[in-house]
């Protein structure tokens, strides 16, 4: 099930607390017409995992060069993000993993020349170890010591938390059962919704069993299977590493994360030929390209495309409701 944040304007300390079920619509006395004017929380704080052992340089290029867009299209949507980078080194020569890489420690829009300070976070060499522990890594930056400390800030509790990989080999941290440690860990920081669903996804660039062939620059391919399964868990994007542009694996993960914060989740089922959806008073249609379309499974609107609407967007679902007939 998906889970929504859009969310009826209300006072900041009803908007912490508050989702899609928790707003109660009432069928209106002379009406079977439902409607609702609504926004949806913004906040999002993403942490990229960067492989930095050998063979990943080019890698790491290909994914700088979607930050530019990255960044565009983020602001575009007025979102309120912190994003901070950290590599899967944990030992050998250069055991700078499990910190946030970078000065400051974590960028948002307002980071002065942000564009090539996030780019720049994102080379971060091929002079890490090879026995790459990415998720102890990310354990270890978002612990409670290091949060409150060199990575105050970063964190937010009504943030939606989006972790992103990118790595040509599967992760070697020491722990048994490592996919559910780590979906625990995360779950453990990370209180669900009101609604049950996770406040947290997690996503993977990497060598997936469909491309477990590619070589890319003549390097070392290994499935990531145990980040696999996180994704999995959690209803995140795992995109193949094995090429040399990586647009559509960061615009798949990008509209991902919009499709969490902006599906709306009605408390009612609707009369789905008498949904009308309108957006700054703008009417939108329905379809998936640029549009709106009901979901049956989850009871919800999604947005796609050029119709996802920014984070100060006047939003209005209007429909007759299943039990009016």
């Amino acid at each position: 099930m998906e889970f929504p944040k859009l969310i009826a304007a209300m006072t900041l300390s009803t908007l912490l607390m508050a989702c899609a079920q928790d707003v109660k619509f009432d069928l209106p006395a002379t009406s079977d017409n439902f409607d609702q004017n609504i926004t949806y929380n913004n906040k999002v704080d993403i942490l990229w995992i960067v492989d930095n052992s050998s063979s990943m340089l080019k890698h790491q290029q290909n994914l700088s060069a979607q930050v530019p867009d990255l960044v565009a299209k983020l602001n575009s949507l007025k979102m309120d993000y912190h994003m901070a980078v950290v590599t899967t080194s944990m030992g050998g020569a250069l055991p700078d993993g499990g910190k946030f890489i970078g000065s400051p420690k974590y960028v948002t829009s307002k980071t002065p020349d942000l564009v090539n300070s996030l780019k720049s976070r994102m080379i971060v060499g091929e002079a890490g170890s090879n026995n790459e522990r990415g998720l102890e890594s990310m354990q270890t930056a978002l612990s409670p010591s290091y949060l409150a400390n060199e990575g105050k800030g970063f964190f937010r509790n009504d943030a939606l938390l989006v972790v992103i990989a990118l790595s040509d080999e599967n992760d070697k941290s020491a722990v048994s059962s490592p996919a559910s440690y780590y979906t625990n860990f995360l779950d453990s920081i990370k209180a669900p919704w009101v609604d049950g669903t996770r406040s947290w996804v997690f996503n993977f660039i990497g060598v997936i069993p469909s491309s477990i062939n590619c070589k890319t620059f003549n390097d070392y391919a290994e499935s990531g299977l145990t980040f696999m399964d996180i994704v999995a868990e959690s209803k995140g994007v795992q995109e193949s590493i094995c090429s040399t542009n990586l647009s559509m694996a960061v615009g798949n993960i990008r509209a991902r994360i919009y499709q969490i914060l902006t599906d709306f989740k009605l408390t009612k089922k609707p009369v789905v030929e008498s949904i009308t959806v309108k957006i700054n008073g703008v009417s939108v249609p329905r379809n998936q390209t640029d549009g709106w379309d009901y979901i049956e499974a989850g009871n919800l609107i999604r947005f796609y495309g050029s119709a996802v609407p920014a984070a100060d967007a006047s939003i209005k679902v209007d429909f007759k409701p299943r039990e009016a007939n």
